[in-house]
């Protein structure tokens, strides 16, 4: 019985991009840089929706990288990597949707 390989192609790309989306949010260095940080920096554009509290605006917008992975690794299943990036990604892409309703309704508890 031999065993066949999936073939590497674009469901593979999705592996990419579901790094690129962690690599977005991940501090690197000893100065703790963020890609994300640095971005919504230049566009003048604050990191939490409530000063130095509250939703963390940079992993919702890491939804930006799931999508496209979770588009192209089904589009793709017989590729290398596309099943493991399509779940990743999907599990993210809920947290990223989920995280920001129960603050929400944190405040309106709250408030």
């Amino acid at each position: 019985m031999t065993t066949q390989r999936k073939p590497f192609g674009l469901g593979t790309l999705s592996l990419l991009i579901l790094a690129m989306g962690f690599a977005f949010n991940y501090g690197w260095g000893e100065e703790n840089f963020r890609l994300g940080y640095r971005l919504f920096e230049l566009l003048n554009l604050p990191i939490y929706s409530n000063g130095d509290q509250g939703l963390h605006i940079p992993f919702v917008a890491t939804a930006i990288f799931w999508i496209p992975t979770i588009w192209i690794a089904k589009k793709n299943r017989s590729h290398y990597g596309s099943s493991v990036a399509c779940n990743v990604a999907a599990f993210m892409l809920v947290f990223c949707i989920i995280g920001p309703i129960i603050t929400v309704v944190d405040w309106f508890v709250n408030a």
